[in-house]
């Protein structure tokens, strides 16, 4: 499956690599066929430390999700189930709350020392839109094993809206890694005094003390803002994916007011955009991963997305003073009050296998390198 020529100049050693791959790694992969696009890899899709993933033609309406077993393929799990063909050729209209499975574009040859998960990008959990990878025989979601060789399939459910998609929209996004560092504790602290990693919304750097806990920097929610967050709302209408900045966030969403005695219910069930009092700085050697679930803060998911790119909030040499992280919140068994500096989510530190070249925010593309507080989807226009 490896490509017959490939660029000399990007040709990489990938069998004792630590850490995530930067951008540039990543390209060396693509040149040396060990991701293997089925048309071609656009220049859009390499980010500082991952790879953006998009859909192919090739997808399904099914009864609900499923997963292969360990040895059966992908294919083979669809074709037991009353699977409906779709066309992503031409836009097609996605329901909500209904499961799709898509084929993406991108299929795997991996060297047996490099693996890879997957998880939203920004954009797409910002709409309440849950998307999660499957791969040949595999019983879990997201996590590909190192050396994995075949198709990846893209489970799509959008929770609150219909939407609109066609084949080349990227949804998701991919990390691939050689072996994973995640900072512990003491790392963390010691990298903290060296390059401050929590910022207040005041500029000035955050000691971390009680913050640090198992492997993670835990942040708090920012209630005392003039608009504290969003929630979704039922909507007729469709969001369309490939129309950037041109939906009414009227239509779909309502502002949350700031409350006047630090409190917020959230419902069970509803689907809220919130942010982090802390500011927070991703330094160019590491990538950050938001991690879904923190049972000690409270059953609810806190993230889709779940990534930070090296150099969000902190800029190409450290010139930022951190940028708030926005949340996807949505609370499960009970409803739940929130209030003013709670413990909400934690942030993983990952070593990269090098500094990235490509900090978050350097082309000035990035839709959120400059948010202040809790931020709709760039398909919508502005509040």
């Amino acid at each position: 499956m490896k490509n017959e020529i490939m660029s000399q100049s990007s040709a990489e050693n990938f069998s004792d690599i630590k850490g995530a791959l930067t951008a540039e790694s990543i390209r060396s992969l693509v040149d040396q066929g060990f991701i293997i696009p089925d048309d071609s890899i656009a220049e859009s899709q390499f980010q500082p430390s991952s790879l953006d993933l998009t859909l192919s033609c090739e997808a399904y309406k099914l009864p609900g999700s499923i997963l292969p077993l360990r040895g059966e393929g992908v294919r083979e799990a669809l074709d037991s189930f009353h699977a409906r063909p779709l066309d992503l050729s031409t836009p097609t209209f996605l329901d909500r709350s209904q499961v799709y499975l898509i084929r993406l574009n991108e299929s795997l040859d991996l060297p047996d020392t490099i693996g890879a998960y997957t998880n939203n990008k920004s954009s797409t959990g910002r709409i309440d839109l849950q998307t999660r990878t499957i791969s040949d025989g595999n019983p879990r979601y997201e996590k590909h094993k190192r050396g994995y060789q075949g198709e990846l399939w893209i489970e799509v459910i959008s929770k609150s809206f219909d939407i609109r998609v066609h084949a080349g929209l990227s949804l998701n996004q991919a990390i691939f890694y050689g072996v994973r560092q995640i900072l512990n504790d003491q790392e963390l602290q010691q990298l903290n005094g060296r390059l401050p990693l929590l910022y207040s919304k005041f500029g000035q750097p955050i000691e971390l003390n009680d913050s640090v806990l198992d492997h993670g920097l835990m942040m708090s929610v920012d209630l005392d803002q003039e608009i504290v967050g969003f929630v979704a709302k039922k909507s007729p209408e469709p969001l369309l994916l490939d129309q950037l900045e041109s939906h009414d966030p009227d239509e779909f969403f309502d502002p949350i007011k700031k409350p006047k005695n630090g409190r917020l219910l959230l419902m069970k069930g509803r689907f809220y955009i919130l942010s982090t009092l802390e500011y927070l700085r991703v330094p160019t050697e590491f990538a950050v991963e938001m991690l879904p679930y923190e049972t000690t803060a409270g059953e609810f998911r806190a993230h889709y997305a779940g990534f930070f790119d090296p150099g969000f909030g902190y800029g190409t040499a450290g010139e930022m003073s951190g940028t708030p992280a926005v949340l996807e919140v949505r609370p499960y068994d009970d409803d739940l009050v929130l209030r003013h500096s709670q413990p909400i989510c934690k942030m993983a530190f990952e070593r990269l296998c090098g500094e990235t070249g490509q900090a978050y925010g350097s082309t000035g593309t990035s839709h959120y390198a400059t948010q202040r507080g809790p931020r709709l989807s760039k398909f919508f226009s502005d509040f």
